[in-house]
């Protein structure tokens, strides 16, 4: 309202003195224009910004004041104002493909077009217990092994145990027998082609902004992330909401804009409600507290593993949302939960099996 304002004022000057836009004194009339449109825009972030900073300062969370401030100076500066898209005709066409990163499964790749992109926020959703958390770290680590570098945020469990699982699962060693093969250990990460670091955060005590400081502060340390896999966002706290299904839309949403921020994609996983645990294949409508989540999301995968799943190493993989292609297709998967190693064996027909 008020840049608005700024513009018809300079309108009405450059009228009244009968000033050519192209003339010097009507070029420095624009710069003037623009200079005090920018100044006003960069006093709005820095405010916002500063009462944003009063409730993490009782708290005493530094460093996501510290982000805050940083990116409140980089939206002051910002002279990006989006694709025009009348004039930049030749460069929409000169984008390059969407950049994907594989998951361990070809029939997974094939449903979203060569793997979650640049941007998407995928959701793995499942029973406690069921094996979600090494769904994550097969996701992870197969990146890693062809070359990316991944970030793991874990709220649930200490860092190095979850060091532990992918030791299991690059060396196909069972994890509570992981400590007596050192050696192979060393021997399997020596040929290794990415990078991965293991972030623990206290359940509760990290946000999205905590995350994206992290990042930051690994990339002034030359490292430049790929892939971000997070177990998992529902243990993120946001003091936005009073509800708990509005704060998790928010965290979500929060979420999905560091996806497109960091412009890499972003893995998590969330449970399923109670009913799920008593059928073969878990629905969209079985998410625990928000179905916001899978709507947030870009690609939605369910795991559904019974007793009887557990006992035979089986489970069942469900697509809930897919952005990239088709969605509602279930596979059948041999399920290894003590290395990490997920297969799937063929697609199910879901009305015989719900």
């Amino acid at each position: 309202m008020i840049i608005s304002g700024f513009m018809a004022k300079a309108r009405a000057t450059a009228t009244l003195w009968r000033i050519p836009p192209e003339s010097s004194l009507g070029l420095l009339l624009i710069a003037g224009l623009r200079l005090t449109i920018a100044t006003y825009s960069f006093t709005l972030f820095i405010k916002s910004a500063l009462l944003s900073s009063v409730d993490l300062l009782e708290i005493g969370n530094y460093e996501d004041i510290r982000r805050l401030i940083d990116n409140a100076l980089k939206a002051g500066v910002e002279k990006n104002l989006g694709h025009d898209y009348m004039d930049e005709i030749e460069a929409r066409y000169q984008e390059e493909a969407r950049n994907t990163i594989e998951t361990p499964w070809n029939e997974i790749n094939q449903l979203l077009s060569g793997g979650l992109g640049t941007g998407d926020l995928g959701l793995l959703v499942g029973n406690p217990g069921g094996g979600k958390s090494w769904a994550l770290v097969a996701l992870g680590g197969h990146a890693v092994k062809l070359g990316y570098t991944v970030l793991h945020y874990t709220l649930e469990l200490s860092d190095m145990y979850v060091g532990q699982r992918y030791d299991a699962f690059f060396t196909e060693i069972p994890v509570n027998e992981i400590k007596i093969h050192k050696s192979t250990v060393k021997e399997e990460l020596g040929n290794m082609r990415g990078k991965l670091y293991i972030k623990q955060y206290p359940a509760g005590k990290a946000n999205v902004n905590t995350i994206l400081a992290h990042v930051d502060k690994c990339r002034g340390q030359g490292i430049e992330p790929d892939l971000i896999v997070l177990d998992y966002a529902d243990l993120l706290y946001t003091r936005n909401g009073k509800e708990k299904r509005d704060k998790l839309d928010d965290i979500y949403t929060s979420l999905r804009g560091l996806a497109t921020e960091l412009k890499i994609p972003i893995w998590t996983a969330s449970q399923s409600n109670r009913s799920a645990a008593r059928d073969n294949i878990i629905q969209g409508d079985q998410i625990a507290e928000s179905y916001s989540k899978i709507m947030i999301s870009d690609f939605a995968i369910s795991l559904s593993r019974k007793t009887e799943d557990k006992e035979n190493g089986t489970g069942r993989f469900h697509i809930m949302k897919n952005r990239y292609g088709a969605d509602g297709l279930t596979f059948n998967a041999l399920m290894d939960t003590s290395t990490g190693k997920i297969d799937f064996t063929n697609r199910i027909n879901n009305e015989e099996n719900t």
